[in-house]
């Protein structure tokens, strides 16, 4: 039926193929997103994955400033303090600044 519609009004071909391509193209971002975020629970073992993210992986669709990723590869994670539970944060900071003097180093 609807082929022989649009044989029959062939200017609503570009119509149909525009539409046909939005409704598929939305479908794949929706699985995309729901089967490559990391902020998207599917086990519940694990409520706060967000606090797992390393600090050079991007987790945006599209990013045109790649340099920056690459150069957080190696640095000390801020949430560290935190996590951890030290309750000196002097201790903390002292320690973040060693390595990245060791990092800085490195390189």
């Amino acid at each position: 039926m609807p082929i022989r519609f649009v044989a029959n009004n062939p200017a609503l071909a570009p119509l149909f193929v525009a539409v046909g391509a939005g409704i598929v193209g939305s479908a794949w971002f929706g699985y995309h997103v729901l089967s490559t975020d990391s902020a998207v629970a599917v086990k519940r073992n694990n409520l706060q994955q967000w606090n797992l993210v390393p600090q050079d992986k991007n987790t945006k669709l599209y990013s045109p400033n790649h340099s920056f990723w690459a150069s957080r590869s190696g640095l000390p994670d801020p949430r560290a303090t935190f996590l951890a539970g030290e309750s000196n944060a002097s201790d903390a900071a002292s320690k973040a600044k060693m390595k990245v003097k060791e990092i800085k180093e490195r390189h």
